[in-house]
């Protein structure tokens, strides 16, 4: 079972993948496979890309999009920033957010451009999610982004992605999603949400590492969108080693997402997204978003049981594996639960759970034993 792949779960409850995954077995395993080629060789870069490509066309499937529409990047924040500058926005034009359901880093770089005149609206949660009339009443004729995560970090909210992306498409709005929360746990078709762009991180539903990050442009976007870095991997460069220069009067950038790529690859954070995403061979995505959300479901009629607040959206599919509670004393519960095994997070005041598919009822009965026993 994948579960005992986890070797953190045999010293813990773990329920943070909103956090960070622990790591798999399979994972440490690639990663070391790595080291060794590095250790033994120094490098095997002519493989290596040809693996990279390989990876890139197995995310593009999982995510339902074009292998020519994903991008790998550092992380989730620089998905966002090179993003945000590629569309090139001008004084008087405007973004759309809230922030109050946004981690920080979807949030710092709107504010960044303020800088060059363009304005950031905030909207209001209302029942912790984003709520489609209050974007409606935002947006005008001078609305150039509407931006927000598929699953909130702070609040477990899942806003409907194909509506906002309904809602903006007929006005050329692009609708750029944080999906740090979303990927690997939440069944994506993006292909069939409509939305423009997407970014995320490998280190959490992934169940990879640290330091790779993916970038998602939907086709028809990308002709519009200048790259705001060049380096080798964004121009075209057939037959030419990395090294040369080439024509450098006539150059042109790739006309697929990896025109957005600096640099060298993270190769080790490659190989450890591709062990991880065999994970799911043996365990679709859907079936994964179906147990998480049942997870969800178990902690949150528990903590009704237990006469908590739960700010997580009631709605099953307004949620995902998410839930949020706002118990009084949640530090001093932080400390208790720590003390017992138990891992969970604590964001904005506020107790935070998250599961993946490791995870089980056990684990929730757990979690709510610790939480009444500090009572």
């Amino acid at each position: 079972m994948a579960r005992e792949e986890f070797r953190a779960l045999d010293e813990r409850v773990y329920i943070d993948v909103a956090s960070r995954a622990p790591m798999a077995d399979r994972v440490a395993v690639a990663v070391e496979s790595y080291l060794e080629v590095c250790r033994l060789r120094g490098a095997d870069k002519e493989h290596w890309y040809e693996r990279a490509e390989s990876i890139r066309g197995t995310l593009a499937d999982l995510l339902g999009a074009g292998t020519d529409e994903i991008a790998f990047t550092k992380n989730t924040s620089d998905g966002l920033n090179t993003l945000a500058l590629a569309l090139d926005l001008k004084a008087g034009d405007n973004v759309v957010l809230c922030p109050e359901f946004e981690h920080a880093n979807n949030v710092y770089p709107w504010l960044n451009l303020r800088r060059h005149g363009i304005e950031v609206r905030s909207v209001a949660p209302r029942a912790g999610d984003v709520d489609l009339d209050s974007v409606r009443l935002a947006i005008d004729e001078r609305t150039r982004v509407v931006t927000l995560s598929s699953v909130s970090s702070m609040t477990g909210g899942r806003p409907d992605l194909a509506a906002v992306a309904e809602l903006c498409r007929p006005r050329g709005i692009f609708v750029l999603v944080d999906a740090a929360q979303s990927l690997g746990i939440v069944d994506t078709d993006l292909e069939r949400i409509g939305i423009d762009g997407l970014v995320g991180a490998t280190q959490k539903g992934l169940l990879s590492m640290y330091g790779l990050g993916v970038l998602y442009c939907r086709r028809a976007w990308l002709d519009r969108l200048e790259p705001p870095f060049l380096s080798v991997p964004s121009i075209v460069r057939e037959g030419l080693h990395e090294s040369d220069l080439g024509d450098i009067t006539d150059y042109r950038v790739r006309d697929s997402a990896a025109r957005f790529e600096t640099g060298n690859y993270n190769f080790a954070g490659l190989f450890a997204l591709e062990a991880a995403l065999t994970f799911y061979d043996d365990f679709s995505p859907s079936s994964v978003e179906a147990h998480v959300g049942a997870l969800a479901t178990r902690l949150i009629d528990g903590l009704d049981a237990l006469g908590l607040p739960v700010i997580t959206p009631r709605q099953e599919s307004r949620r995902a594996g998410i839930v949020v509670t706002e118990p009084p004393e949640v530090a001093e519960l932080a400390r208790h639960l720590t003390a017992e095994g138990i891992q969970v997070a604590v964001r904005r005041g506020r107790l935070r759970a998250s599961f993946h598919l490791y995870n089980n009822d056990d684990d929730v009965d757990r979690l709510l034993d610790g939480i009444a026993g500090a009572a």
